[in-house]
């Protein structure tokens, strides 16, 4: 029969109150704290399948009614839904705290009970509850032990009889105890006992005499074997006091490590320092490259600069030349300019009267002897005007010569030529006013970049050899050094740290003091001081056991008359007893061939499915996992070994592979659900991925439950690309 667990619904049970679960097929995860419900959850899913178990148990681990049964409640309650060969059911179980417990099946459709009087578990599990934990229940898988089980019987245990806890010869114990209560192997039990009694009876007489001969020969070996004893005593004096040199010696060669790295440690760091020395600070990055691009704008603003600089050397000598060509400044133009007007103006005005003058006084002379003398000082008069004339015609000439021309005509040519020569001159002026405002503004720029170009090399170095190229590039080398001493000190520091975590130096100094170079290796020590130790405590053990003999010897003794009666009388029970020894023997043969045949049939096939799983849970590590016909397991291809040299998280990984594969032959072949609370804990995060492809592998036939505090097992299912669904207990007040 195929179930699948569809939902979780708990009224009251243990600390949870009103909660629901919601399944999937495949894997589930609930992943929650420490004390939050899963284990309870868990017991809960078995608790409505076959209610409590343990009720008459005082301690409350082992009475589920007491440890579940919520504080001030008087029931636990509560249901599961589940598809079952494809009709879906609900069981809903009712525990009152007096003991009274009920459970019903109802038939989801129909509404209608089900399978009344009969336990759930067994009616779809087809197994009891002892079978359903001890092969679908994993109720914290790998609990902590001072030492772990052998794996070897507890798989033999679980393949026979369902029970990793009980022997698997609880079959026939009882009877083994029966025959053994008559006659065991080692000569113990009742017709043993009788037979002794009665040999003893046969040989009272006889036997006081052997008594004395006896003890002295115990009594001999009692005391050859204290000599040995006292050999073994010395000799393990000898031998610890080697295994304590060697712990010496040990803590010597940790005190000479630790002192060794203490001084790479010293020596990185002053390396470092060393490296750092002309650094105030390492470089950031980010600071470093805005200061490689205001380096490369500040050469850039320089090369203008200079460019500039060298444009407005060529306009002011552009402007001078042109002032150069100026033969006449604008004042004195002005003034030429005025005096050959006003020489032209007046001396033309002038020469015209001068001649009019004369005409008029040549013709006043002529005219009459009477107007001779007008006409004469009229011609005069012209006569002077034309003088006048004459000086002021002169007057651009002399002006000319005054400011440095030849001739007047040279003077007014450069007059004439002014006008335009100024407008050359104004243009110049003002491309030198340009250019002079250019330069004074990119020589501001140079002198910001220059300044934050200092300030911003300052806080890496004070250095201020070389340009600010050179200085950038040292700064990175120095940071660079500094950084690769920073690393290698603070590796050797952690070392360092490492080595020295929880240690006393002083303790360990004075552990290591008077140790010596150990002859031999720690490990054949420890076999020698086993091997002593072992043959002390069976020399001791023989001891004890002789003195009993001798004790024993000594105490028998009796009158011979009535020993005789006391001997018939034993005959006779002797043989009775023999009857029943034989009828015990014949039993326990044949229930140990039925369980050898037994063994020879099922071991095969767990270990065909179990080699499956463990091949996944392993990665192919260990491979050819068989199960022998005493169920005892080993691994390996070319040479067999027993899976008990395996570590202990190995050793869980071959037990649940086993325990999948047991489920999957007891269930023929269908799914179920199997719950695992906690089942990982001793196993690192590899083997958590390859027992988890296993459990992936057993997904794809049973619904599985995975009860964890953590989220290891949703990341290595993950990493393996298995599909899961992650559920949680939802409570409601």
């Amino acid at each position: 029969m195929n179930l699948s667990i569809e939902k979780i619904e708990i009224s009251s049970f243990g600390k949870l109150k009103n909660a629901c679960v919601t399944a999937q097929k495949g894997i589930n995860i609930l992943s929650a704290p420490n004390e939050s419900g899963k284990s309870t959850l868990a017991a809960f899913i078995k608790f409505v399948f076959y209610g409590f178990v343990g009720g008459r148990m005082q301690s409350i681990s082992e009475n589920e009614k007491k440890l579940y049964t919520p504080w001030g409640a008087e029931l636990c309650e509560g249901s599961i839904t589940f598809i079952a060969d494809g009709v879906k059911y609900t069981v809903r179980r009712r525990a009152l705290a007096s003991g009274k417990e009920t459970v019903e099946t109802v038939n989801y459709a129909t509404g209608r009970p089900e399978f009344v009087g009969e336990v759930p578990g067994e009616v779809f599990f087809g197994v009891s509850e002892e079978v359903f934990v001890r092969t679908l229940f994993f109720r914290q898988l790998t609990v902590p032990q001072s030492k772990d089980e052998i794996l070897a019987d507890r798989l033999r245990n679980i393949a026979i009889s369902a029970d990793e806890q009980v022997s698997t010869k609880k079959a026939v114990a009882r009877l083994n105890e029966c025959k053994n209560e008559l006659k065991g192997r080692l000569g113990s039990g009742l017709i043993p006992k009788a037979e002794k009694e009665r040999d003893e009876l046969d040989t009272a007489i006889t036997e006081a005499l052997s008594v004395r001969k006896e003890a002295e020969r115990l009594g001999g070996e009692i005391k050859k074997r204290a000599a040995d004893m006292a050999v073994c005593a010395e000799q393990l004096d000898i031998l610890n006091g080697e295994r304590r040199n060697i712990e010496k010696y040990d803590s010597l060669t940790k005190l000479r490590n630790i002192n060794r790295l203490a001084l790479e440690e010293k020596n990185a760091r002053e390396e470092y320092e060393a490296a750092s020395a002309g650094l105030k600070q390492r470089d950031d990055g980010a600071a470093m490259g805005a200061l490689y691009a205001k380096n490369t704008e500040y050469v850039a603003i320089c090369r203008e600069c200079e460019k500039t600089e060298r444009e407005l050397k060529d306009a002011e000598s552009a402007r001078d030349a042109l002032l150069e060509e100026a033969m006449i400044s604008p004042e004195d133009a002005k003034i030429a300019e005025k005096t050959l007007k006003s020489s032209k103006k007046l001396s033309k005005l002038l020469f015209i009267a001068a001649a009019l003058l004369v005409v008029a006084g040549i013709i006043t002379t002529l005219a009459s002897p009477e107007t001779m003398g007008l006409g004469i000082i009229i011609a005069v008069a012209g006569v002077l005007a034309a003088v006048v004339g004459a000086v002021i015609m002169a007057k651009p000439a002399t002006l000319a010569r005054e400011l440095g021309f030849e001739t007047a005509a040279d003077m007014e040519r450069a007059v004439i030529a002014l006008p335009a020569l100024e407008r050359s001159i104004s243009d110049a002026e003002r491309r030198v006013e340009q250019i002079e405002s250019e330069y004074i503004e990119c020589k501001t720029r140079r002198a910001v970049l220059k300044r934050e170009l200092d300030e911003g090399i300052g806080r890496y170095t004070d250095i201020a050899e070389g340009n600010y190229e050179e200085r950038l590039q040292l700064i990175l080398r120095l940071s660079s050094e500094s950084g690769e001493k920073l690393a290698i000190w603070r590796a050797k520091k952690e070392e360092l740290d490492n080595a020295t975590k929880d240690i006393d130096i002083n303790a360990l100094a004075e552990d290591a003091r008077g140790a010596e170079p150990p002859e031999r290796e720690k490990s054949k020590v420890d076999m020698e001081i086993r091997f002593y130790s072992d043959k002390h405590y069976k020399l001791a053990e023989l001891n004890r056991e002789a003195e009993l003999s001798l004790a024993a010897l000594e105490a028998k003794s009796g009158d011979p008359a009535v020993l005789v009666g006391k001997r018939d009388s034993l005959n006779a029970r002797i043989a009775e007893l023999n009857i029943k020894h034989k009828a015990y023997e014949k039993a326990v043969k044949a229930i140990e061939d039925a369980a050898d045949y037994m063994k020879s049939m099922v071991a095969p096939r767990i270990s065909e499915r179990a080699d499956e799983y463990f091949t996944a849970a392993m990665g192919g590590k260990y491979t050819a996992f068989e199960i022998d016909t005493r169920l005892s397991m080993s691994f390996g291809e070319d040479m067999r070994r027993s899976c008990e040299f395996l570590s202990a998280g190995t050793r869980d990984s071959a037990y649940l592979s086993l325990r999948l594969a047991l489920a999957d032959m007891l269930f023929g072949g269908c799914g179920m659900p199997i719950l695992l609370d906690d089942a990982f804990v001793r196993m690192d995060d590899n083997r958590l991925r390859m027992i988890l492809g296993a459990v992936k592998e057993a997904s794809k036939k049973h619904q599985i439950f995975i009860f964890t505090h953590g989220t290891r097992e949703s990341l290595a299912l993950n990493d393996i690309g298995a599909e899961y669904s992650e559920i949680s207990i939802n409570e409601q007040d």
